[in-house]
């Protein structure tokens, strides 16, 4: 049972007794968790994650939305969507401290990667954090970026991945498998016509997706959990669409028009392509469902042997 997260946007706020990570987690990646879960582990402090609003620019691997539901998962308490406004870009570092994280937050502990970088001109770092602790009264965790054999892990390597389609290394980057949310709303209802009723997503603009193709996903509804299949793409046989989400739900029937859904994205079958017929498009899915009832066979028995 998850418990509920309060979400603070605006400049005006005063707050107590705040565990606090600072960051973009764009993504929330295992770097970010590591960040997160040691803010959450503060005994008697409210755990808080500070981040600033979403500018203009490259799609998000999550929405605020997704980033939400996830810092909830990992016990995040207080989420604070700071407004990057000219005043707050010509803030000194050491006001920041004082005025934000000090005054408003009544901050006791900070823990940033060691490259964070805040105030105006991007002035204020770890050291600065670190000399003035004993003024303000708080601790310091401050944590290295977190790597691999392949190099830092970061947002923009994860970006990468996603472009290559390269899903199981994109998840185990991520911590958990790439999703997004979004509300069931009503497709061309060819699939139901094929005896495969989809549920239709429509992706937010700011959202980066996976390379157009088929997917193994699972799907929550409800707080249940499903096996499914899922394209990603502009149905080229049947007309010119823009890029939606089509998900396919093993063994559940149902109606959830309106409702909003998560879907889980675990391993890649095959790319879109136009077929010369819809009995060719039928067939096909047919052996994508196929495909993806042995890839969630295998994934449901190796957690069983997990456990």
């Amino acid at each position: 049972m998850r418990s509920a997260m309060e979400i603070i946007t605006g400049l005006d706020f005063s707050l107590k007794n705040s565990s606090v990570s600072l960051g973009k987690f764009d993504g929330i990646h295992i770097g970010h968790r590591f960040l997160l879960q040691e803010v959450a582990h503060q005994k008697d402090l409210v755990s808080t994650a500070f981040t600033f609003e979403n500018r203009k620019g490259s799609p998000r691997i999550y929405t605020q939305e997704e980033k939400d539901f996830i810092l909830q998962g990992l016990g995040i308490r207080r989420e604070i969507i700071f407004p990057f406004n000219e005043k707050v870009k010509k803030m000194l570092p050491e006001e920041f401290i004082k005025q934000i994280l000090v005054k408003q937050m009544d901050v006791k502990h900070i823990c940033v990667g060691t490259d964070f970088r805040f105030g105006k001109n991007r002035e204020g770092d770890i050291h600065m954090l670190e000399r003035f602790q004993k003024r303000y009264g708080y601790t310091l965790t401050a944590v290295p970026k977190l790597t691999d054999e392949n190099g830092i892990i970061s947002s923009t390597r994860i970006r990468k991945l996603m472009d290559s389609g390269k899903i199981s290394e994109v998840n185990r980057l991520l911590g958990s498998p790439y999703f997004m949310i979004g509300r069931v709303g009503h497709g061309n209802e060819l699939g139901r016509k094929m005896n495969m009723p989809t549920a239709n997503l429509l992706p937010k603009k700011d959202k980066k997706l996976l390379p157009n193709g088929v997917y193994a996903t699972t799907v929550n509804i409800r707080g249940k959990q499903y096996n499914s299949v899922t394209n990603i793409g502009k149905k080229p046989t049947v007309g010119n669409y823009s890029v939606g989400v089509e998900t396919y739900i093993i063994d559940f029937c149902g109606d959830i028009y309106g409702e909003e859904i998560q879907v889980f994205f675990h391993e890649f079958i095959r790319p879109e392509r136009k077929f010369n017929s819809i009995e060719q498009l039928q067939c096909q899915l047919g052996q994508d469902k196929k495909e993806a009832c042995i890839y969630h066979e295998k994934r449901q028995k190796a957690a069983c042997i997990d456990i």
